[in-house]
């Protein structure tokens, strides 16, 4: 959780799912670890720095690329972000806008992937640490 009760979702500005909310990450790269692959990831896509991350959950998911369907295992993380948020700055090429949303304020249908929309469901019945 962010600023005042807020989460950060992150518009996204290319398919899958353009226009739908996501969170920022990505894939990891060979000889990396996720730990590292998540701080690299939130500051390509935010300019973001974070304090400690802590695992939250992973689902099953699958990410269609260029005609091909890859079936992921998507790893979820709390951290707080260190960044001031007027100083995060959205990566046009990956990010149409930034938004901090109340939890009431998020709809199942506007996020980007069945993982994130299962992640979400675990936070709001008490599933999961939040």
């Amino acid at each position: 959780m962010g600023r005042e009760g807020r989460f950060l979702f992150l518009e996204r500005a290319r398919e899958p799912a353009k226009g739908l909310l996501g969170l920022p990450g990505g894939f990891v790269d060979p000889g990396e670890s996720v730990e590292a692959a998540l701080t690299r990831e939130v500051a390509e896509e935010i300019g973001g720095v974070l304090g400690p991350a802590t695992f939250l959950a992973s689902f099953p998911n699958r990410y269609p690329f260029a005609g091909v369907e890859y079936h992921t295992c998507d790893l979820y993380f709390r951290a707080e972000l260190i960044t001031d948020p007027a100083d995060l700055r959205a990566e046009p090429a990956e990010v149409a806008a930034l938004k901090w949303l109340k939890p009431e304020d998020v709809r199942a249908a506007d996020l980007a992937f069945p993982s994130l929309r299962a992640l979400w469901a675990s936070l709001r019945v008490g599933d999961v640490s939040q």
